[in-house]
């Protein structure tokens, strides 16, 4: 299979993981209480950002395309696929409740921060919004097209991800931090969101991070995650998009 077609394959299959979502499932909460969700949102709403020159968007069709569509997906378990490269594992190829939980819970904390900065700062356009001939990598109604883009969502989870996948493989945290940016530029890649909004969203996954690092929950779920990645390493398994994925971040700076 071609590296774009083995990438578009696997943007499919997010895609169509993300379509229906268990109605049994319950969103856990994050480990944060929302006076500490609201305190970091207070310190990254205050930074003056400049006006950061966009990059040249990644054209339609192309390996990195497909990658940024994929990376569209952000909830467990289907999430933590996009580290199975930098591990050398495939991690969905069997249940990992614990990093599943540990990730839902990370994802909830995200979530409430990008709200939370969002209603401080105000209203941010989209690049899609300010220029509607800008082709977005993804199907996007009018609501969300309209919708604020500071800080980008994708950025901050992408963040607390590598910072966690760092800490869950030490031999692998240069990789895992980088996966986590470019999940985050992925979003600018799909003309949802512009740099300054990225960078917004990797400042503020940062802070976030340091405060749920302290937290005893997360290290106590962080240490259960531990076990079964290390076991998912073991299984000599690997993903076969991750030719795909070498391909596409060829020409990406690894220190974006």
């Amino acid at each position: 299979m071609k590296p774009a077609a083995a990438l578009a394959a696997f943007a499919l299959l997010a895609a169509c993981a993300s379509a229906v979502a268990p109605p049994s499932v319950i969103p856990p909460r994050g480990y944060l209480s929302s006076n500490d969700i609201t305190s970091v949102a207070e310190r990254i709403a205050a930074i003056d950002f400049p006006a950061l020159q966009t990059a040249q968007p990644v054209g339609p069709g192309t390996d990195r395309w497909w990658l940024a569509i994929a990376h569209a997906e952000l909830r467990p378990p289907e999430a933590a696929q996009h580290f199975d490269c930098v591990l050398g594992t495939r991690l969905a190829a069997r249940p990992r409740p614990a990093l599943t939980r540990l990730m839902a819970r990370l994802l909830a904390d995200a979530g409430a921060l990008t709200r939370e900065a969002a209603r401080k700062r105000g209203h941010v356009p989209r690049p899609v919004a300010r220029d509607h001939t800008l082709q977005p990598c993804q199907r996007i109604t009018p609501a969300v097209r309209d919708s604020t883009a500071w800080p980008a969502a994708a950025a901050v989870a992408g963040t607390l991800y590598g910072e966690t996948f760092a800490a869950l493989a030490p031999d692998r945290a240069a990789g895992a931090r980088r996966i986590g940016r470019e999940i985050g530029a992925s979003r600018e890649i799909c003309r949802m969101n512009s740099e300054a909004d990225v960078t917004g969203g990797v400042i503020g996954g940062r802070d976030l991070f340091e405060q749920i690092a302290r937290t005893p929950a997360f290290r106590t779920d962080l240490e259960a995650a531990r076990v079964e990645v290390a076991a998912a390493r073991a299984e000599g398994l690997g993903n076969p998009s991750c030719a795909a994925e070498r391909r596409a971040l060829a020409s990406t700076p690894a220190d974006r």
